[in-house]
């Protein structure tokens, strides 16, 4: 079984005039509680063996939360998790993944939204809003994606 961690990005500034999107930094707020949810994921046995993150510069600090707390693991960043990814696209990349994948691996995948609801409703049916530094975990049985549950950031944190 491969359990697949939805994770999405921690607070980030506002856009600034002339600023690009994917430039949008953490904000100190955001670095600091995105730490903290990590950090509750790993205590909760969520401790990823590889990890992929949109080229936006708030999701890879994201993930450099989320090694932080649980050690280094191999990551990538790929273009397939923007906001404005395609679901099928992703779940397209998402099997070939699973075709490499050993049994008892933990990929966590740190994009945003809209695309990261859009995802999960795609995989498995199930229509939710996904808060910054949350984390969605799906698990793949029997060829499928199965819905396991979704950690609220304040979770996380507590």
């Amino acid at each position: 079984m491969t359990t697949l961690l939805l994770i999405r990005h921690g607070i980030a500034e506002d856009l600034r005039p002339g600023q690009k999107d994917a430039d949008r930094a953490l904000t100190e707020e955001g670095w600091t509680k995105t730490r903290a949810a990590m950090k509750g994921l790993v205590a909760r046995g969520l401790v990823p063996t590889r990890g992929f993150n949109s080229p936006y510069r708030r999701a890879a600090e994201t993930m450099l939360c989320l090694q932080e707390a649980a050690g280094a693991f191999p990551m990538e960043t790929t273009l397939g998790l923007t906001p404005d990814a395609r679901p099928e696209q992703a779940d397209l990349w998402l099997r070939g993944l699973l075709a490499e994948a050993a049994a008892g691996d933990v990929l966590a995948l740190v994009s945003h939204q809209p695309f990261l609801s859009e995802l999960v409703f795609h995989l498995t049916g199930h229509n939710l809003e996904m808060k910054k530094a949350s984390c969605t975990v799906l698990r793949w049985e029997d060829g499928l994606w199965q819905y396991e549950r979704q950690y609220q950031p304040s979770e996380l944190r507590s």
